[in-house]
């Protein structure tokens, strides 16, 4: 169990899954709430077509619309918890390496939300000095997530799994679940609802690299509802 840089840890698909839209909150043209804001599918759309024009019409698309959700409601989110640590971007951020990660050119403005948010994260997650014990719910979860994407041997149980787990990771992982649990304190009064076209999706904290596919996939992450049985107009 490797895990891959810290950049690429915090990286792709970060986001958060959240309640279908009630009646109230489920106009078409918006992609999402977040308390009394919205994000509008004209806002998505933006996004799309500066990702599109940067790539030109001939290259295929790295990204879909529900990962420009995803990284529009992970940084509002990102940017509400970071203000309760006192911190900021980096004024020193490098988007290259992250552009890299996206395949996508640098000056785009989905590969700058998507640093801003895995900056804040990570300097989120370093500022936490107070963290619990992992609880067995917490193991469990990274047990399943981690045996989802073949990382575990065949045939390992969680009695097992969760004897062997090094100290260090440990730490780390109790690092993840505090900041998991801080976006939900976050998230939760303002009650988060995404269209659900966009679902389901979620703000990962703690990712690990697949060595054979090379991807990176989440052992930690904040997830808020998860029903979508509210129909909503779809918007092409």
């Amino acid at each position: 169990m490797q895990r891959s840089r810290r950049f690429a840890s915090m990286a792709v698909v970060a986001s958060l899954a959240v309640a279908g839209l009630s009646a109230c909150r489920s106009e078409p043209a918006v992609a999402a709430y977040i308390g009394d804001s919205r994000i509008t599918e004209k806002r998505v759309q933006q996004v799309w077509d500066d990702a599109r024009a940067a790539l030109g019409d001939a290259a295929p698309m790295p990204i879909t619309r529900t990962d420009i959700v995803n990284v529009l409601v992970s940084r509002d989110l990102i940017d509400r918890v970071a203000q309760r640590h006192n911190v900021q971007v980096p004024a020193d951020l490098s988007y290259d390496q992250f552009a890299a990660l996206v395949r996508l050119p640098a000056t785009t403005e989905y590969v700058r939300l998507y640093a801003q948010y895995n900056a804040l994260q990570y300097t989120v997650e370093q500022s936490i000095t107070s963290t619990t014990a992992l609880t067995e719910d917490d193991l469990k979860d990274v047990f399943q997530r981690l045996t989802a994407n073949n990382a575990l041997q065949p045939g390992t149980t969680f009695d097992a799994f969760k004897g062997t787990v090094p100290a260090d990771v440990t730490k780390d992982l109790q690092a993840a679940v505090a900041l998991r649990n801080e976006v939900h304190e976050v998230a939760d009064p303002l009650k988060v609802t995404v269209n659900p076209r966009y679902q389901p999706i979620e703000l990962g904290v703690y990712g690990i690299q697949n060595q054979q596919t090379k991807a990176i996939y989440q052992i930690v992450a904040a997830q808020v509802g998860g029903d979508a049985s509210v129909p909503v107009s779809d918007v092409s």
